[in-house]
């Protein structure tokens, strides 16, 4: 082995650099954060090639002097802090002292400042090992900062670098989440001359979210609790943007967290996101989100990564949990019903506007309405009777020895408890009227609303209602149990005989009594009274092997709602192909609408969706 020696000032600042600058996007991030710590309000970036050839960053902010325009490039130089002790009392994004000296590491870069009280300027050059030029310069107020030909010296990292497209992508995503950070801020982005997007100062996060993402992405957004709404006795507040169930990505792309206004890449901050969502959210998909935490100083610590992308929290598992309840606040409150907007068709009428006078087309000139085109009368067209279908109606089939049962009825009492008060309409706390008008294909309960049409799916809706009383027997320790005549007997692997050993106290409160018999058998003498004892086996089995191999969150709350939503599809619900009585599809339907949740099913798929009668009204050429 060689001999230790001290590596030359060169490669030290080349290592040094390559933690901070990994790419263009880093320089952007470097350059806009020290222009918001300046007080700028106005903030222009402009790249070129995906910022590898050229990234110019133009703010009017409080600008330097001709005496700390050189020394800004000096390594660990900062007007941010003076002592190991403010890292943890940070109001600023930047505070480590590296990004100009970094920047000037890997590129070749120009800075233009000026103070307010100043009559001219600085212009300070530097790049690679050169020494740093300072010449007097005339400028506007603030500071504008260039930086070309990124590893310039360093041609190994240049060809690691992504395509100029990919790269400026990142950038993009970058100028993103500070624009979001800073909605005060006038942000403008440029690239090879486009303009990608142009964001003034707005007081609405929506509307900032908006300029600069597009108006597709920002719509249907819900806005969760302001911050001075937060929780005093921890000093957290949770404020900003989360969307629908119905909008998801099979990434976490799409989300966005802010701590004190710092932008942050958080696992665990994207995992409480999705367990506020909790079943509402399908399998492998991921929400979209703006989360802006406020958090005391002093219980976050940003100085764990020299790119200040990552921080860590005090008390970490309490604050995320008041983020997986303001989450969880926010969709309860909310109108989560799924609008199906039938597509046109390419009937006449359905390419015409609303008011046909617009088109030139009249409705007497509609082929529906052609006077060659005879009206039909319903007498004309008797309804069939619908006979409940036998062995012998079915002829030859009879030969093949197949035993042919009636679909079962699903009576009231097996949907949900009885109403007090029958009536076939029925009206919400919030007064909407509804009418049930029968079922559809021994699938769906059809449901008539001023306006609309809902479609319920039957199924669904039952997993729901079973789901939410379970939950609830979870969280309030109450449920009815059924002893078992013949005791069911299952065996386990090791691993999963102690991940049923964490669950006991869970499947106890849900009325499971559960025994060791000897090794890894156990031995279950009562389940609850809603459940199927054939299933006891199979769903237990689930849930420690689950468990057993980390498949489910270790939070109280998480355990209780996946056992909660593994019984939901065991219990004796309501199934596809089951009729339902008249007085069955009423007390399912209400019962569904008193659930905390009722549009969606405990694994994501939605229990009912709407159509509009207007849509409905134009396949019909009425509109």
């Amino acid at each position: 082995m060689d001999r230790i020696r001290l590596l030359d000032s060169h490669t030290i600042e080349q290592l040094r650099a390559g933690e901070v600058i990994e790419r263009p996007a880093s320089i952007v991030k470097e350059l806009v954060e020290n222009a918001i710590d300046a007080g700028a309000r106005s903030i222009s970036v402009s790249i070129t090639k995906g910022g590898i050839d050229e990234i110019v960053v133009q703010d009017d902010g409080s600008g330097l002097t001709p005496e700390d325009a050189p020394l800004a490039f000096q390594r660990h130089a900062t007007s941010k802090i003076q002592s190991s002790n403010d890292l943890f009392l940070l109001t600023t994004l930047g505070f480590r002292g590296e990004a100009l000296a970094s920047i000037a590491a890997v590129t070749q870069v120009e800075l233009l400042s000026r103070t307010a009280d100043a009559i001219e300027g600085v212009r300070v050059r530097a790049g690679g090992s050169a020494p740093i030029e300072t010449t007097p310069a005339g400028c506007r107020q603030g500071t504008t900062a260039t930086t070309r030909h990124l590893f310039f010296n360093t041609p190994p990292r240049r060809a690691f670098l992504k395509s100029p497209t990919a790269e400026g992508h990142q950038v993009h995503e970058v100028l993103i989440a500070l624009a979001l950070s800073q909605p005060s801020i006038h942000f403008r982005f440029q690239s090879d001359g486009r303009e990608v997007f142009h964001a003034p100062p707005q007081d609405e996060l929506a509307l900032r979210a908006r300029a600069v993402m597009g108006k597709e992405w920002a719509q249907e957004f819900l806005s969760l609790p302001s911050a001075e709404e937060r929780l005093a006795e921890e000093g957290v507040g949770v404020s900003g943007l989360i969307s629908p169930p119905s909008r998801t990505r099979n990434t976490r792309t799409g989300q966005y967290f802010f701590v004190n206004e710092r932008p942050v890449k958080s696992q665990p901050l994207s995992s409480a996101l999705s367990r506020g969502y909790g079943e509402l959210l399908p399998a492998g998909r991921f929400p979209l989100g703006i989360l802006f935490l406020t958090v005391p100083t002093d219980q976050v610590d940003v100085n764990v990564h020299p790119t200040k992308r990552e921080v860590k929290f005090q008390g970490e598992r309490e604050l995320l949990q008041i983020v997986v309840q303001s989450v969880r606040k926010t969709l309860d409150r909310a109108n989560l019903f799924k609008k199906i907007d039938l597509p046109a068709s390419d009937l006449p009428g359905d390419n015409r506007q609303t008011d046909s006078r617009t088109t030139g087309l009249s409705r007497a000139e509609s082929r529906a309405l052609d006077s060659a085109v005879p009206i039909p009368d319903p007498a004309d067209y008797p309804r069939p009777q619908r006979r409940r279908k036998t062995a012998a109606s079915y002829g030859a089939r009879s030969e093949l020895g197949l035993r042919l049962l009636d679909k079962p009825l699903v009576h009231e009492s097996e949907a949900a408890p009885p109403s007090p008060a029958h009536s076939p309409l029925w009206q919400r706390p919030d007064g909407t009227e509804f009418r049930v008008v029968g079922q559809s294909h021994e699938l769906f309960v059809l449901v008539e609303v001023e306006g609309e049409l809902w479609i319920v799916d039957q199924h669904a809706a039952h997993e729901r209602i079973m789901y939410e009383q379970v939950l609830d027997s979870l969280q309030h320790e109450h449920s009815a149990t059924q002893p078992l005549l013949i005791p069911v007997t299952f065996e386990l692997s090791p691993a999963a005989c102690s991940a049923l050993e964490e669950l006991h106290d869970y499947l106890v409160q849900v009325g499971f009594d559960i025994q060791p018999f000897g090794g890894n058998t156990f031995q279950v003498q009562a389940t609850p009274a809603y459940f199927q004892p054939a299933d006891t086996s199979a769903l237990l089995s689930e849930l420690a092997e689950a468990r057993a191999e980390g498949q489910s969150d270790n939070s109280i709350e998480a355990k209780q709602e996946d056992l909660a939503a593994r019984i939901a599809c065991k219990v004796k619900s309501i199934k596809a192909g089951q009729t339902l009585t008249e007085e069955a599809m009423h007390a399912l339907v209400k019962t569904l609408l008193d659930c905390t949740s009722p549009f969606t099913c405990p694994h994501g798929r939605p229990t009912m969706v709407r159509y509009s009668v207007r849509q409905l009204e134009r396949q019909f050429d009425r509109r």
